[in-house]
């Protein structure tokens, strides 16, 4: 029944599967864009929804012409906060356009990491990209997913701790005051100083990055041994678990070590270990469930199979032999013994080592000569 109940949406998603993740990764960049713009106000509303519209339905088929449709859309608004911010942008979009293209999924989970904070769900991205890009990938989408919120969230003014900055996001308002009129040195001293600070506040956010690097290559590098296929999802499950302890030991570990980097804000968040808990919670039942219904819906089909049809076209013996009373019964001591004689003589056969056999060379072959009275041979004459 369950099986029934289930084939036609994995049949269907096995057949159009290449068009629902593309179609999935489309929107989640239409959807970024999207919030972006509405709160920059650069456009009228209208036009907002358009261009994301068109960012959705280009990007299920020409990913490329998406991308470059969401590029365009960010520099007016970029440009008209700052100058600089806006060359940089576009500097860092024409370098990396090709990883970006081929990694769509992975630059929509990078660049959409401040929104899941915001909400506690930013741990998902580390264990989320070692579980779909394995482990050498996943770790530098992880690298720059913290890096990129971190520049976002300094931007605004933010602190730029990971575990001060879940559950808010960066205030547009903040980042066009502190950039409408800086020049380009001050743009790059922006960017930098909050990751630059003190010896000690660069050592804090490389560890803290370094964290997330370690948890996704944690969880990438055993996802795909056989005892995880085999034991799904409970398997699944110990990675995913594993993979938040990790996150869960860096975010809370790091400031009781390096006490001089720690900001009021990343004290006032350790008090209340409710979103840590919480964030590890979410990893290990959403990472498990998406997962799980990722492994299962890249099996194949079940076929459909009639079994009135294969019991009736069954021979009587055979009905005769499968019916319930055989179940419980024992079977004849004489087919045991065969199957255990022929399994042995099987096992013997191939264990048996085969003696060389010498190739004659062509010397020693015997010359070939046509048959002298021979009634079928063909005899044809060319002129």
């Amino acid at each position: 029944m369950i099986t029934r109940a289930f084939r036609g949406p994995h049949n269907l998603y096995r057949r159009y599967q290449a068009v629902l993740e593309s179609t999935v990764t489309a929107v989640g960049l239409a959807t970024l864009v999207v919030l972006a713009l509405l709160n920059l106000s650069a456009y009228p509303a209208n036009w907002v929804l358009v261009i994301g519209l068109g960012i959705a339905v280009l990007g299920i088929r020409w990913p490329l012409i998406a991308y470059i449709m969401a590029v365009a859309a960010m520099v007016y608004p970029i440009y008209t906060i700052n100058l600089y911010l806006a060359v940089l942008f576009l500097g860092i979009a024409a370098l990396s356009q090709r990883i970006f293209v081929h990694y769509m999924g992975a630059a929509v989970l990078i660049l959409g990491t401040p929104v899941l904070a915001e909400y506690h769900l930013h741990w998902l991205v580390p264990v989320l990209a070692g579980l779909w890009w394995g482990g050498a990938a996943g770790a530098w989408i992880a690298v720059l997913a913290a890096v990129w919120g971190k520049i976002l969230g300094g931007m605004a003014g933010m602190d730029i701790d990971w575990l001060a900055m879940a559950g808010h996001a960066p205030e547009t308002q903040a980042i066009v005051t502190r950039f409408q009129s800086a020049n380009s040195l001050q743009t790059l001293l922006l960017l930098v100083e909050p990751f630059a600070a003190t010896s000690g506040v660069i050592l804090y956010n490389l560890l803290q990055v370094i964290g997330w690097a370690v948890a996704a290559g944690f969880v990438g590098s055993l996802a795909g041994r056989k005892w995880v296929k085999y034991r799904a999802p409970w398997s699944i499950l110990v990675l995913t678990a594993g993979g938040g302890l990790i996150l869960l030991a860096t975010h809370l570990g790091l400031p009781y070590w390096l006490n001089e980097a720690v900001t009021p804000a990343t004290l006032a968040a350790l008090k209340d270990p409710t979103g840590p808990l919480f964030s590890l919670i979410v990893v290990i039942i959403v990472g498990t469930t998406v997962h799980s219904l990722r492994e299962t819906l890249d099996l194949p089909v079940a076929p459909q199979q009639d079994f009135g049809a294969l019991r009736r076209h069954q021979p009587d013996s055979s009905i005769a032999e499968a019916g319930p009373v055989k179940l419980f019964r024992r079977a004849a001591r004489s087919t045991s013994l065969d199957a255990a004689r022929g399994a042995e003589l099987v096992d013997n056969t191939f264990d048996r080592p085969r003696r060389p056999v010498r190739v004659p060379h062509t010397s020693e072959l015997p010359e070939w000569e046509p048959p002298r009275d021979d009634s079928g041979l063909i005899q044809l004459e060319i002129d």
